[in-house]
């Protein structure tokens, strides 16, 4: 089922039309649009947009998918299995809400490997293959209805700067407090995911250290600035924000970073500061 969003914000559909699915797969209808676009096309699995300056808002969570989805296929820094499927324990119990070990034995005991690796790309991308199967097993573990309440972008802000769940430090100049060192609290995982630079770095480190310092030059403020980003796709810009400063910081960081060269970082600077 897809929903087409016109230039005019008309909103078109495909199959369904107010609850009822029509007999032609085909037909596609035009539906009442309000003021919160998002909200209403959340229950769309596919959404193609004929304005290409709006694209952007329905793929602001896709980024973090995109880089999750290639650190689970390659199994970077993974610290457990589930059917020999290497997996980061941290993420899965924070999207699911339980224990590993009681998660790994459910799924090992009650489902098909197809059905593990189904759940894996939801716990990871926020996608749903098989929709029926996948929320039967979320609706085992207490979700209801995890396509509106639970969202991979969210469960990731639980984890920013999260000493009880972090496994490395990395280390930051405080320029404000003369020179004094701050210590970051991050997850390998994530950054690796979703940098280049932390990912060649995370790879060559010998395996018992436990932290590193940041020689980018950048301060404090960015450095966090970034790492809010690299978890939530989002900038947390407030009224009192050197919006400008941000704004030529993220500019030279993407690339120092090796960040995705596809996120269009100045959108989500509009996006972020808008809020």
């Amino acid at each position: 089922m897809f929903a087409i969003l016109t230039q005019d914000n008309e909103i078109w559909v495909q199959g369904t039309f107010d609850g009822v699915k029509s007999n032609n797969s085909s037909v596609i209808r035009k539906i009442q649009t309000g003021n919160n676009l998002i909200n209403e096309l959340s229950s769309y699995n596919q959404i193609k947009c004929c304005d290409d300056n709006l694209m952007f808002l329905f793929q602001s969570n896709s980024y973090i998918s995109q880089d999750l989805e290639n650190l689970l296929k390659n199994g970077y820094f993974s610290d457990c299995k589930i059917q020999d499927i290497p997996v980061h324990k941290i993420l899965i119990e924070t999207r699911i809400g339980k224990t590993f070990d009681l998660i790994k034995k459910y799924l090992e005991s009650n489902c098909k490997l197809n059905e593990i690796q189904d759940l894996l790309k939801w716990i990871y991308c926020d996608e749903m293959i098989n929709f029926k199967r996948t929320n039967e097993i979320l609706n085992h573990f207490g979700i209801q209805n995890a396509q509106k309440t639970k969202l991979l972008t969210n469960d990731l802000k639980q984890l920013l700067f999260d000493e009880q769940t972090s496994d490395f430090k990395l280390v930051v100049k405080n320029e404000e407090k003369d020179e004094e060192e701050e210590e970051l609290y991050i997850h390998k995982f994530i950054l690796a995911a979703r940098s280049g630079l932390f990912l060649n770095m995370f790879q060559n480190l010998e395996e018992n250290l436990q932290k590193v310092k940041d020689y980018s030059g950048k301060s404090l403020e960015t450095i966090e600035l970034l790492i809010s980003f690299l978890y939530t796709d989002e900038l947390p810009i407030t009224a009192d924000t050197d919006q400008e400063f941000i704004k030529e910081e993220f500019e030279d960081i993407v690339e120092y970073y090796q960040l995705n060269p596809t996120i269009p970082m100045m959108d989500i600077f509009e996006k972020s500061s808008k809020k």
